[in-house]
């Protein structure tokens, strides 16, 4: 079942007073158009006149055929005309027809007919073709036979306009009488038309709406999952709107908060191990000294001639001041993970600073590839610390991978990240080392102290950066450090 939010209540709601406001005011709008479009058109003034103009139209045509047979008539009955057809004076006869024809243009031929054969006959001048004229015709008899014939002509386009103002007097008379049940019938339509745009309206909306809603919904539940403390919250972003841009905001706050978490608790962590290698230092530094002199005292004091147990004593002493030496390195190790120093942050134009870091050290300067980037990436970092992030990262690239490989540094700049990347072509990580590897006391190495990734990775953070790693495309491994570019004008270097 589909279920309506809150939200989208509201907007249905808005829409329905919307489209709804407008309803009084167009009912009335309509109800006073159609009054007067009908007063006008149903005026009693109007219809008298329409009427009396139907009455005019039918006395001119009957005035004009009245005429015409009172002419006829008249003709018929004149002795002259007569006297002069029934001796057979035609010309005579002649000129009492073409007076007849010429002094009624309404007259289209005269003949004096005998039989079936026409004595006489008489045209007027003008054209009356069949399209455009009806006729009539109307005949007298003449003494001795003869017969006075006259044809009337009168234009289609005359009868027409009077049929049409007709019709138009009864089209009105029948709105005049049905006016009322028509506005009725006229209402009744205007609100089924209105009804179901109101729903399709609602409809629309809500379809409409939906879309802004579902995002609206997934930002609150994405807030309350961070509110409840899971900072894996995120919310898809499918546009460009202003919702969008919320969207993204929300993401990359949540990202921000959960890089925060996670650096402070790597630091926190990092800062407990610190305070372990710091311990463990001081106690095993202590009896080293008096370890390895004790050991070296024994061999000096033997004065036995056994041959045997003096080479068992040779390879013991070896052993330990070997042994001495590596737990001396490694709480040198230790004590320098305890001590890291603050970081002291300074302008510094990346690409810059990695040309530099590469031309001051020669002792791997020839097994490093770096072409510097085509923008300045100003970042905010300490050389110093910075310079001991390249230089365990490089080398423990160099060490993974042939004799006679390189390492590739690469910088670029974007969406408020300078990135530095450093790629081997070594022989990469396992997933299960992938996910441990900046760990204190984690190492691959047989030698190794698991220590200096794990400061590689304290640095960055410290300098509010990022840090992370990934196989490369065909292989070995990329370790990417992010940092936060400086608007600062001018560097260095």
């Amino acid at each position: 079942m589909l279920r309506i939010r809150k939200f989208e209540w509201k907007i249905i709601l808005a829409l329905l007073m919307t489209a709804a406001a407008p309803l009084v005011i167009t009912v009335f709008l309509v109800e006073r158009l159609v009054e007067e479009s009908m007063a006008v058109g149903v005026n009693e003034r109007v219809l008298s006149g329409l009427e009396a103009g139907v009455d005019l139209y039918k006395e001119a045509i009957e005035s004009r055929i009245k005429i015409v047979r009172l002419q006829g008539q008249a003709l018929a009955q004149d002795a002259t005309f007569q006297e002069a057809v029934e001796k057979g004076e035609l010309e005579k006869a002649r000129q009492r027809i073409e007076s007849l024809v010429t002094g009624n243009s309404s007259v289209g031929r005269v003949r004096v007919l005998a039989g079936d054969g026409v004595v006489l006959e008489e045209k007027s001048p003008r054209e009356f073709p069949g399209n455009r004229y009806k006729s009539k015709t109307e005949e007298w008899d003449l003494p001795d036979g003869h017969r006075l014939e006259v044809t009337f002509v009168i234009g289609k386009s005359f009868l027409a306009a009077s049929d049409q103002l007709r019709e138009l007097v009864l089209t009105l008379d029948n709105v005049r009488e049905n006016f009322q049940p028509w506005t009725i019938g006229y209402y009744r339509l205007f609100l089924f038309i209105y009804v179901w745009i109101l729903v399709a309206a609602v409809v629309m909306g809500l379809l409409l709406s939906r879309s802004v809603t579902r995002r609206v919904a997934d930002l609150f539940r994405a807030t309350r999952q961070a509110a409840k403390g899971d900072l894996n919250a995120r919310v898809p972003v499918r546009s460009r709107d202003e919702i969008g841009s919320l969207s993204e905001s929300f993401n990359r706050m949540m990202d921000e908060i959960q890089r925060g978490r996670d650096r402070i608790v790597y630091l926190e962590k990092i800062s407990s191990w610190q305070e372990i290698a710091r311990r463990l230092a001081h106690e095993i530094k202590n009896p080293l000294t008096p370890i390895q002199l004790a050991v070296q005292e024994l061999h000096r004091s033997y004065r036995g001639e056994d041959p045997q147990f003096l080479s068992k004593l040779n390879d013991s002493v070896e052993i330990v001041v070997e042994e001495v030496g590596t737990l001396r390195r490694m709480v040198e190790t230790f004590s320098e993970f305890a001590k890291m120093p603050e970081v002291q942050a300074v302008p510094v134009e990346l690409n810059a600073f990695v040309a530099e870091f590469v031309k001051h050290s020669p002792h791997i300067s020839s097994r490093v590839e770096f072409k510097p980037g085509p923008h300045l990436v100003g970042v905010r970092l300490d050389k110093d610390m910075m310079r001991r992030v390249l230089t365990n990262l490089v080398t423990n690239g160099l060490e993974a991978g042939e004799p006679d490989g390189v390492v590739r540094l690469e910088v670029e700049r974007g969406d408020g990240w300078g990135t530095l990347r450093v790629i081997d072509h070594g022989a990469g990580l396992s997933r299960e080392n992938r996910d441990r590897i900046f760990q204190p006391y984690f190492t691959t190495k047989r030698d190794g102290t698991g220590l200096g990734l794990a400061i590689v990775k304290k640095i960055v953070l410290q300098h509010g950066g990022e840090i992370s790693m990934e196989d490369g495309e065909a292989s070995g491994t990329i370790f990417t450090v992010r940092l936060r570019t400086d608007d600062a004008s001018s560097y260095p270097y």
